[in-house]
């Protein structure tokens, strides 16, 4: 017997999800988190402000805890395109640092991240999960991130290998740490998010000069 085109398309997995949508989707988990706190977070919550059907939701994730994951991620995915140029010498290093460290600060440092750096600060049902996705999706991944790109300029001779885990940290720390803690203290107004780049790299920039070999 033959089968019908329609009764393949039937049969077959799902239309994938425009990234339009799932762009959407992924920030109103955000939104609706921030505004409920994660105990009363929802996918029926998510779907309805979304303007999307709760099975539309499915087709990307499995829950709430999947869909959080996917939001923390995406900040990291906002600037992880700033560390995949390679640099032709130390000065195009330093310059593309910079610039991905200030891309970073506006990320981390916007409205919506400091609000839910305050929500952590809180004592909530689900708190250590919530956390833990955090830690997973942002600051580590962040961290790696700038790692990964340190090590590739070392194997081209950029700059000299040392110890890339440590120095990452102490950028990322000195650039975004300190502002966070104080927008979430609500101490203003800070230092420009530019001039902190430029002078954690200027102060790290003796251990880029060095001969790589």
């Amino acid at each position: 017997m033959q089968i019908s085109t329609t009764e393949v398309k039937k049969r077959g997995r799902p239309a994938t999800v425009g990234e339009e949508t799932k762009t959407k989707i992924v920030a109103t988990t955000l939104d609706v988190l921030l505004e409920l706190g994660y105990e009363k977070t929802s996918l029926d919550q998510i779907a309805s402000q979304a303007s999307v059907a709760k099975k539309t939701i499915y087709r990307f994730s499995s829950g709430k805890d999947e869909l959080i994951q996917l939001a923390l991620r995406s900040w990291t995915d906002s600037f992880k395109s700033c560390f995949e140029k390679d640099a032709a010498s130390l000065d195009e290093f330093t310059r593309q640092l910079e610039d991905g460290l200030v891309t970073i600060g506006e990320q981390v440092l916007s409205p919506k991240a400091v609000r839910l750096f305050r929500l952590l600060q809180s004592d909530f049902p689900g708190r250590d999960e919530l956390t833990a996705s955090y830690q997973q999706q942002g600051i580590q991944r962040g961290r790696k991130i700038l790692q990964l790109w340190m090590i590739k300029h070392s194997d081209l001779h950029i700059i000299p290998e040392q110890n890339f885990e440590t120095l990452s940290n102490l950028l990322l720390a000195m650039v975004i740490a300190e502002p966070l803690r104080e927008l979430a203290l609500r101490q203003v107004p800070l230092i420009p998010i530019r001039d902190r780049a430029h002078k954690a790299v200027q102060l790290l920039l003796p251990s880029f000069t060095q001969t790589s070999r």
